[in-house]
């Protein structure tokens, strides 16, 4: 018998890419998606609503915003193994897209059990390309994929001064873990501890991370982040430390221009390419032309 693979994932309000992510990763060899929903209002919930009836997806929405009170990535983890009996879980934002690097994601999981490997991090890595027209989707637009981050201290996730665009920071990676080592998971999802077996950062996965897909998107999820932030008045000064960045800056007026520096010219692109911080990643714009032809 195959193992069984579970993804749990959080939206809010971000119907314009949902669609692509649930259909990516069922796409990729993802048994089921879990989805618990922090209160969307443009459509995402009717867009769960039909996937839940016609693919494996099932969500739910989230109960209580005080963290101190309820850990949705824990509840959802014990959800996947308990009631759904997942051998591996997988933890992606709606933004995100685990991406295969050399054979496919089953057999990269059980050549990653065969080793005892318990625990996968999984490297993150942003997406940018020419500003965004109207109409236009992050997921076939943006193809250009930073593969030489810039380091992020600790003083500037305090301060919230980068010396580069967000897209070319540095941020930790997501795990994929084995159910039956899980003990429970940090904050924000990012570590978690495991009874046993080994971790490894992989080298044969990868997430490509759509974060920039129109101002009004951004606005729209620093509005409910600072409003999520409101109701956890205990997270560390650390936790979500681009949320807190990016709200400061709405409130200063200057999101707009931040966002605009998200993206890069087509000479500034060549550069880059030329640099080696960047490459040309056309994973899940081909799929999604593939899709449409």
């Amino acid at each position: 018998m195959r193992d069984k693979i579970v993804l749990f994932t959080a939206p809010i309000d971000q119907g314009d890419i949902l669609q692509d992510f649930l259909d990516w990763h069922l796409h990729l060899g993802v048994d089921l998606i879990l989805a618990i929903d922090h209160g969307s209002t443009d459509g995402s919930r009717e867009l769960l609503d039909q996937y839940s009836r016609t693919h494996p997806v099932v969500w739910f929405p989230l109960p209580e915003k005080d963290l101190t009170k309820y850990s949705p990535a824990d509840e959802l983890a014990a959800l996947a193994r308990d009631r759904y009996q997942a051998d591996w879980i997988i933890h992606c934002d709606v933004d995100e897209f685990l991406c295969t690097r050399t054979a496919d994601l089953r057999t990269i999981l059980k050549e990653a059990d065969r080793d005892g490997v318990t625990l996968l991090t999984v490297p993150r890595h942003g997406m940018t390309g020419a500003p965004l027209q109207n109409g236009q989707r992050a997921t076939q637009a943006l193809t250009l994929r930073v593969d030489r981050p810039v380091t992020v201290t600790a003083d500037n996730q305090v301060t919230g001064d980068l010396a580069m665009p967000f897209v070319f920071a540095e941020i930790g990676g997501h795990l994929i873990v084995r159910a039956s080592a899980l003990k429970e998971y940090g904050s924000g999802a990012e570590i978690a501890t495991t009874t046993w077996g080994t971790s490894v950062t992989s080298a044969t996965l990868r997430i490509l991370h759509y974060p920039m897909r129109g101002f009004e998107s951004l606005l729209t999820k620093v509005q409910h982040t600072a409003a999520y932030l409101d109701s956890n008045k205990h997270l560390p000064v650390g936790w979500g430390w681009h949320w807190r960045r990016w709200i400061r800056l709405n409130e200063e007026g200057r999101l707009r221009e931040d966002y605009d520096q998200q993206f890069v010219s087509p000479e500034r692109a060549e550069e880059l390419i030329r640099q080696g911080i960047c490459v040309v990643d056309e994973t899940i714009a081909a799929w999604i032309e593939e899709r449409q032809s």
